[in-house]
C-alpha cells in the first residue's frame, strides 16, 4: 500500500469518526423511506385538512412518501403518545393540537404517558384558529348578550359540546362559565360533537373555524362570536366574545408538528424547512386562508416557546375549574 493510499484511507477514517459526519447526522442521508404524519383526530378535523395539505407538497420536495395516519382518541393524547415512543429518525411525525401538548402536565385531569418538551422535539407551530361560539337553530339567542341571559335565567338546562375533556372548546367553555358566572354543563363527545349541537341534544359549541363556516353557511347552526381577540378574517361580520360583552376572552386552537424528542438537530432543521416551504406554496396559504385560520410561528423555537407560555396560562385556569363547584346532575334538556 503506498503512501497516497495510506493517506486517503487515514481521511475516510477521520471523516467517519468525526461528530456531526456519521450517517445518522447527515442531512443528505435523510429521508431514507417514507415518512409517517400521525394526525390524533378524526378524518375530516383541522390538522387532518392541513396534513393532507402538506403532504403532496412534502412528498414531491423530499423524494418519499409522507403518508397521513389518523390515530383519534383521548383528546389526541394516544397518537402523540404513539410518536414520542416511535424511533427517532425523521420518519415518524406528529400534527398535533394544542391540548395534547400544552395540557399534559395534570391540568383538567389529563396525565398522558409522556411530557412534551421531555419526550418531543418541536419543529413548527403551522396554524392558529379560533373558535366560533354556535348555537342550536332552537335557542332563540342572537348575540352572546342575550345567551348569557338566557342561560342565567334557566339554571342547569344548557350544556355545550366539545371534541373532549381539556380541548379548546372545552376550554372556552370553562372559561366563558367562569367569567360570566354561568353553570353550562360540558358534554365532551370524541366521535364528534357538531351532531350533538346540530341536532339541539347541546345547546352550544365552540367549533373550530374550519369546520364551523360551511355548516354556517348551509344555516345548520347560528353563530354569535368569535373567539379570538380580534375578529377573523375569514368571518369579519362576527364579533368577538370579548367585544360581546366578556372583555380579555380569548380561546385559540393551534396545531403543529413535532418528531420524537432524541431525532437528531440536523434531521429537525430539514424538517422545519420544508414545512416552512410548503406553507408558503400559493396554494396552500390561499386554502389555509380560506379555512379561516391564521400563520403560526413556523419554527422550533417559535414552538417551543408557545408550548411554555400555554402551559403557564392554561394550568391555573384548568385547576380553577376543577376546583369550581360541579354542575347540576341532572341530564341537560333543551331549554
Amino acid at each position: 500500500m503506498n503512501h497516497r493510499t495510506h493517506l486517503m484511507l487515514a481521511c475516510t477514517l477521520a471523516l467517519s469518526a468525526s461528530p456531526g459526519l456519521g450517517w445518522a447526522q447527515t442531512p443528505a442521508a435523510y429521508p431514507s423511506k417514507p415518512i409517517r404524519l400521525v394526525v390524533p383526530f378524526v378524518a375530516g378535523s383541522a390538522p387532518d385538512i392541513l396534513a393532507r395539505l402538506l403532504a403532496p407538497a412534502l412528498t414531491e420536495s423530499m423524494a418519499v412518501n409522507v403518508v397521513v395516519e389518523n390515530a383519534p382518541g383521548a383528546g389526541g393524547t394516544i397518537g402523540v403518545d404513539r410518536v414520542a415512543k416511535s424511533a427517532p429518525d425523521g420518519h415518524t411525525l406528529v400534527m398535533s393540537g394544542d391540548a395534547a401538548l400544552v395540557l399534559s402536565a395534570g391540568a383538567f385531569g389529563m396525565k398522558p404517558p409522556y411530557e412534551t418538551l421531555r419526550d418531543l422535539a418541536p419543529i413548527a407551530q403551522l396554524i392558529i384558529t379560533p373558535n366560533v361560539l354556535v348555537v342550536s337553530n332552537d335557542v332563540p339567542a342572537r348575540s352572546v348578550q342575550e345567551l348569557v341571559a338566557l342561560v342565567r335565567s334557566q339554571p342547569g338546562k344548557f350544556s355545550y359540546s366539545s371534541g373532549g375533556i381539556g380541548l379548546s372548546q372545552h376550554r372556552a367553555g370553562e372559561l366563558m362559565n367562569r367569567m360570566a358566572g354561568l353553570d353550562m354543563v360540558h358534554v365532551p363527545n370524541p366521535g364528534g360533537p357538531w351532531p350533538d349541537v346540530i341536532s339541539g341534544r347541546t345547546q352550544l359549541f365552540f367549533g373550530n373555524i374550519t369546520q364551523a363556516l360551511p355548516l354556517i353557511k348551509d344555516g345548520k347552526v347560528r353563530a354569535l362570536a368569535v373567539t379570538s381577540p380580534t375578529r377573523a378574517a375569514a368571518a369579519p361580520e362576527l364579533p368577538t366574545v370579548g367585544e360581546s360583552g366578556l372583555p380579555g376572552f380569548e380561546s385559540l386552537a393551534w396545531f403543529g408538528v413535532l418528531a420524537p424528542a432524541a431525532t437528531p438537530p440536523a434531521v429537525l432543521r430539514r424538517l422545519e424547512a420544508e414545512l416552512q416551504k410548503a406553507m408558503a406554496t400559493p396554494a396552500i396559504k390561499d386554502r389555509v386562508a380560506t379555512l379561516g385560520a391564521m400563520p403560526g410561528e413556523q419554527n422550533a423555537a417559535g414552538l417551543t416557546r408557545i408550548i411554555q407560555d400555554e402551559t403557564r396560562r392554561w394550568a391555573p385556569k384548568a385547576d380553577a375549574a376543577a376546583a369550581a363547584p360541579a354542575p347540576p346532575t341532572t341530564t341537560a334538556q333543551k331549554p
